[in-house]
């Protein structure tokens, strides 16, 4: 059996206050990590070769 250790986890997100009153936002983690990630990798890929084949035939149907 595999030994289970407790592990801290981090959150996702830290925010910190700056000296000048401002807040940064810090990502802890690797997006592709996480299921929103992963989620929204997925989706950007397939719009990026949908659209384009969409449009094209589209474009094919209304001049034929």
């Amino acid at each position: 059996m595999k030994n289970k250790s407790t592990k801290a986890e981090k959150p996702f997100i830290k925010t910190r206050e700056k000296s000048d009153g401002g807040i940064e936002v810090e990502i802890q983690k690797n997006p592709g990590d996480t299921k929103t990630g992963k989620f929204f990798a997925i989706l950007i890929a397939v719009l990026t070769l949908a659209v384009p084949v969409a449009g094209l035939i589209y474009l094919l149907v209304t001049f034929l």
